[in-house]
């Protein structure tokens, strides 16, 4: 078996890992969503078989990275 080759989550798989519910990934595969600018991109092995790689799924994760402002923690 290669190790090598790359992750694909399932959404069910994607849903776990990030809390993003199942229908809010299939939402975001809409074509008004994605003209939009959400969500994720992902691969369509066939109508009923959608994968995100791994990539795209890290860097998803690191673009909604939010840091903290510097301000005093009271």
């Amino acid at each position: 078996m290669n190790d090598d080759r790359p992750r694909l989550w399932t959404p069910s798989e994607l849903a776990d890992y990030t809390g993003i519910p199942i229908r809010t990934l299939a939402d975001w595969r809409t074509e008004r969503a994605r003209s939009r600018g959400l969500g994720l991109p992902f691969v369509v092995l066939s109508s009923h078989n959608i994968r995100y790689r791994d990539e795209d799924v890290e860097a998803f994760i690191t673009s909604h990275l939010v840091a903290p402002t510097g301000g005093s923690a009271d």
